[in-house]
């Protein structure tokens, strides 16, 4: 089971990228949301041209942010400076379109989508929005076609996984997301949030509370269709969401998504909204997690380290990931969270 790591890119994630190759992350991906984070193909170009090993990744594309081409060729030129270990995720963009308050694409058109993309990184024109269109580099531009990249569909259902099977892509998804904690079969990477307590911490302490604060936000963020469903606090948020002025309301409901609370978050995350709604517990306990995890099944572990320390949390993540060949399941946790 590999253990690769996300980011919600920051000015410091390429720092923390080469950090993560050092560490034997097999991946490093970072989410695309132009609005919230650090830019996405700076950040990436930047920890290309400081690393060698690992693979780099977007999580995701969607349709409504960019052009098609835009897209394409930011693929490209990422390809390009990181020849065979670049990774490209594509996605409805559930998050990304409330920021612009649209809906999510259809699965549809993420199908359509992630087709063109592939005919444009083969060298070749496709018909996009009633218009012949195709990536126009010249030899001196240093990109050159074909460009041959795995594609990875973000999706937590049906749909989603039905495109990601005929396209014979790798899928993205949450696994608080459903029932089954590993819901495909083939190459899928769980999204893992939340810490790894000291030991003796306390799941609310400070820092548990920075660093598993954004899991817990998302978790808030998903309402009754996630982790905390019938809990007075997903309650309470939905509430206070609601009060909100609609016209700004979009705007309010992923302030600082993933990255840090924000104000209305603050208010709800407790030490029971961290348990139930991330993956934080001793090392131990993320141990037996991630070795269930790869008995179930599972290829691969997709972990966002968050807080004030993400060297830190990189850190305790992947020694808490290698304990896990060390553990007997049918034995009792010495430090149960």
């Amino acid at each position: 089971m590999e253990i690769n790591c996300v980011f919600a890119p920051a000015i410091s994630t390429p720092e923390h990228i080469v950090l993560a190759e050092e560490l034997g992350y097999a991946r490093a991906w970072v989410y695309d949301v132009p609005v919230s984070y650090a830019d996405t193909g700076i950040t990436l170009g930047a920890a290309a041209a400081r690393t060698s090993t690992i693979r780099l990744g977007v999580a995701v594309f969607t349709p409504h942010l960019r052009h098609l081409t835009m897209n394409a060729a930011l693929i490209a030129h990422l390809a390009t400076v990181a020849p065979g270990r670049f990774d490209a995720g594509v996605g409805a963009g559930f998050t990304s379109s409330t920021y612009l308050n649209r809906k999510p694409s259809r699965w549809a058109d993420v199908e359509a989508y992630i087709v063109a993309l592939r005919e444009l990184l083969a060298g070749r024109e496709v018909e996009w929005e009633n218009a012949i269109v195709s990536l126009m580099h010249s030899p001196a531009s240093g990109i050159t076609y074909p460009i041959d990249v795995p594609m990875w569909v973000a999706a937590h259902g049906p749909k989603g996984f039905g495109v990601a099977k005929r396209l014979g892509a790798g899928v993205v998804t949450n696994p608080t997301h459903g029932d089954h904690p590993v819901p495909v079969d083939g190459p899928c990477q769980l999204l893992h949030y939340g810490t790894v307590l000291d030991d003796g911490e306390a799941i609310d302490s400070p820092r548990a509370m920075d660093a598993a604060g954004p899991g817990a936000s998302l978790a808030l963020h998903m309402g009754q269709h996630g982790p905390l469903a019938g809990m007075p606090e997903a309650q309470g948020y939905e509430a206070a969401i609601a009060a909100i002025d609609e016209r700004h309301r979009h705007l309010e409901l992923y302030r600082g998504h993933l990255m840090a609370p924000n104000a209305t978050d603050l208010k709800f995350i407790n030490a029971a909204v961290i348990e139930r709604g991330t993956t934080t517990g001793t090392r131990e306990h993320m141990a037996r997690h991630l070795r269930r995890l790869e008995d179930a099944g599972a290829t691969a572990i997709l972990y966002q380290p968050a807080g004030a320390d993400i060297p830190r949390e990189l850190r305790a993540f992947k020694e808490a990931a290698e304990m896990r060949h060390e553990i007997t399941l049918d034995t009792p946790e010495t430090q149960p969270v």
